[in-house]
């Protein structure tokens, strides 16, 4: 573990100085991510956990979408999903989708600030929520749902050298591609990557 990971696990509180404030509304949330080329744009809400699992080693818990999936099948993604009526965004939705997609008892969960919003392709706007872990949490990928559930070292995640950027056409569009080499097997791409390197720069203290 290196000494910024070991600073931020210490001292949660200097880790949510960092963040923006976890009760602050989220239209106060900048936005990055996709735009598109032309007409109306309406992405539907969405939220994502950033689960830090502390102990020995800590890690980022990441996730390996289902082969069957409708969107982003087999795709690495952070555990969160759309937001439903009746319940607190965007700390609700990231907790309850985290306990379905990977049997997380969230009560585990020190839920520490959030980021700014991320828009996708696929038509959502993603607000990252960061939370530290607590424990030997157990975890199950959800069937149907999650391949299989995996962590990436924190200190990998907070190493600026971990990410590449690329360039994808599509067809005649051009389009930036944030790429991780975090991870020996997974490939940790796109929004997720884009997501992740975020939180190292804030959990740097540059922006």
């Amino acid at each position: 573990m290196n000494n910024l990971a070991a600073q931020l696990l210490d001292r949660t509180d200097q880790l949510a100085a960092r963040l923006y404030p976890a009760d602050l509304p989220v239209h106060n949330l900048g936005i990055g991510g996709y735009r598109p080329p032309g007409g109306p744009w309406a992405p539907r809400p969405a939220a994502v956990l950033i689960a830090i699992l502390a102990g020995e080693e800590p890690g980022i818990m990441l996730t390996v979408r289902s082969s069957h999936m409708a969107l982003h099948a087999g795709q690495v993604a952070l555990p969160g999903g759309g937001h439903e009526a009746q319940e607190a965004f965007p700390l609700d939705t990231a907790l309850r989708e985290t306990t379905e997609e990977t049997g997380l008892d969230c009560s585990a969960v020190e839920v520490v600030g959030l980021l700014d919003r991320y828009d996708t392709i696929s038509g959502y706007r993603i607000v990252p929520v960061v939370g530290v872990v607590s424990g030997n949490p157990h975890l199950r990928p959800c069937v149907g749902e999650v391949e299989t559930i995996f962590t990436v070292p924190l200190a990998t995640v907070l190493d600026p050298s971990s990410y590449r950027r690329h360039q994808l056409m599509q067809g005649d569009e051009q389009y930036e591609l944030l790429l991780s080499m975090a991870h020996p097997r997974w490939m940790i791409w796109g929004a997720t990557a884009a997501i992740l390197q975020d939180f190292s720069r804030r959990a740097a203290g540059l922006v």
